[in-house]
């Protein structure tokens, strides 16, 4: 009989390292997100289509960085 915990099947767990960059992620992508989508939306109904370059190129970089930071925070688990 063996002991010890649960046994292994291969699937990816979550570390303090992974969970970290994950919910840290969120947090910078969901309102970079929003307010970009937010100002987007503005500028159109505005009827100023150029303000919209504006807004998204301030907004880009954080909703990458974001997508980066949760993409890294999957990959990082460990599997089994």
């Amino acid at each position: 009989m063996s002991e010890g915990g649960a046994p292994n099947d291969g699937q990816p767990r979550w570390t303090f390292i992974s969970l970290a960059l994950f919910v840290l992620g969120l947090l910078i992508l969901i309102p970079s997100g929003l307010c970009t989508a937010i100002g987007s939306f503005f500028s159109l109904t505005e009827g100023d289509p150029s303000f919209i370059l504006l807004v998204l190129m301030f907004g880009a970089l954080p909703i990458a960085g974001g997508a980066v930071l949760v993409w890294a925070g999957l990959k990082a688990r460990p599997r089994g």
